[in-house]
């Protein structure tokens, strides 16, 4: 998804959203298959836990395709954009932009971390630990001495990285370590 757009939730309850480029807003709704397509591989790609719990959720829906996916996206979007703040772009291509959205039950609520400002990647500690070093530029010969392991590893963990993110590039790793952590 190279677009970036806005979402914020109306007086009226109704999420809206705006593609950068674009002057009119628009009511997302079942019919927008692919823009709700799109931000489901987001989610599942970079928040695995929050995918699985909107999967679980919403699982009676699962018969009816768009409506399940409405659903799905239409929870993570809620609990995630709600505001129309101007800063960034809520999805900016590979990258999404978490908010902090007011919720009235955010301290109770079972999915507080989870689908509502969720943990990202689902990389394990020593994923994670190499994709902020190359994130931040750091050379196979610095990540290397600073860890203790070979290039050959180095360049294993970030082929998995790539293929656990879905990514095409070890750029894209870093456009969304930073976004994101």
């Amino acid at each position: 998804m190279n677009a970036k757009i806005e979402f914020f939730i109306s007086p009226e309850g109704q999420i809206m959203w705006i593609e950068a480029g674009d002057s009119q807003m628009k009511c997302l709704t079942e019919k927008e298959r692919d823009l709700c397509g799109r931000i489901l591989g987001m989610i599942e790609r970079i928040y695995p836990e929050a995918y699985k719990e909107l999967s679980k959720l919403y699982e009676k829906s699962k018969l009816n395709i768009p409506h399940y996916e409405f659903l799905m996206a239409s929870r993570f979007i809620r609990c995630n954009f709600g505001k129309f703040d101007g800063l960034t772009y809520d999805i900016d291509g590979l990258v999404m932009h978490i908010e902090e959205v007011s919720c009235p039950i955010r301290c109770e609520c079972p999915f507080a971390n989870v689908i509502c400002k969720p943990k990202p990647l689902g990389l394990t500690e020593r994923e994670l630990t190499i994709a902020k070093m190359a994130s931040e530029d750091m050379t196979y010969d610095e990540i290397s001495q600073k860890l203790g392991i070979s290039h050959s590893t180095i360049k294993n963990f970030l082929q998995i990285i790539r293929k656990k993110l879905k990514l095409s590039s070890s750029k894209d790793i870093a456009k969304i370590i930073i976004a994101t952590l």
